[in-house]
């Protein structure tokens, strides 16, 4: 907490910016008052810690569809982050080391303290957790990270988790048709009618999907693929959808 401290009186010195907040897990003690930021206790359940959702349930805001928390003038940073600057203004030399959490084949989690750069290959040496051809690394979590087949992927600066999941366990996609359980629509945060938005985003009309369907609304929580009866990929579907939809309008 102190560092975290240090890190924000960095950041008053350096950049115009005067007001500070801070979330924590509802459920987390912490040790020491924060009189530098605003505390905001968020709930355990996801995705109540995205930056959409903090932004409405703390401040009372609501991105505007196709916009960044930026372009409200407000920038999210992780406490880590924070920490880090604190330490190199004070050290002089810039920080090598990625603090993530490793969780292996059978739900063990690991917290690793790790150069970047390093091949995962280490670390799940390190661990006993072996990878065998076709089991697949999930870089970011399950529900927003992204998918990899290869041991050799370096620790990056923004890598905070890193899921292993044996081949035989790895669910399915699927190409088959929805079947309107209205699962999607109801875990929605954004409320957007997301079984009509995906048709339109199969077909690959994607400024439709956009000007009836509120494809920018969506804010990429990933639960509509999570719960998907027909095992759709919807959440890659907007991600693709919001890119192609982006080299539309540079064309344009």
């Amino acid at each position: 907490m102190d560092e975290i401290k240090e890190g924000i009186q960095v950041l008053k010195r350096i950049s115009p910016i005067r007001k500070f907040c801070m979330t924590l897990p509802e459920n987390l003690n912490v040790k020491g008052e924060m009189d530098l930021a605003q505390v905001f206790r968020t709930s355990m359940v996801y995705p109540s810690n995205l930056p959409p959702m903090i932004l409405k349930d703390h401040l009372n805001m609501v991105l505007p569809a196709g916009k960044r928390p930026e372009d409200m003038g407000i920038c999210f940073m992780s406490a880590e982050a924070v920490v880090s600057l604190a330490r190199a203004y004070r050290t002089k030399t810039a920080g090598h080391e990625k603090i993530l959490t490793v969780i292996g084949k059978q739900g063990t989690s690991y917290r690793v303290s790790a150069t970047i750069g390093t091949p995962l290959r280490r670390i799940f040496n390190t661990f006993s957790i072996h990878v065998n051809d076709h089991d697949r690394l999930i870089i970011g979590g399950p529900m927003k990270g992204f998918s990899t087949y290869t041991v050799h992927h370096p620790v990056q600066p923004d890598m905070d988790t890193v899921l292993v999941q044996d081949r035989d366990t790895v669910p399915e996609l699927s190409d088959n048709p929805c079947v309107n359980c209205g699962k999607c629509i109801r875990v929605c945060p954004a409320r957007i009618p997301v079984n009509i938005l995906v048709r339109y985003l199969e077909a690959g009309l994607y400024q439709d999907a956009s000007d009836r369907y509120d494809l920018l609304s969506c804010i990429e929580c990933g639960l509509c693929a999570y719960v998907c009866t027909a095992r759709i990929p919807i959440y890659q579907y907007i991600r693709l959808g919001k890119h192609e939809l982006l080299k539309l309008n540079a064309d344009a």
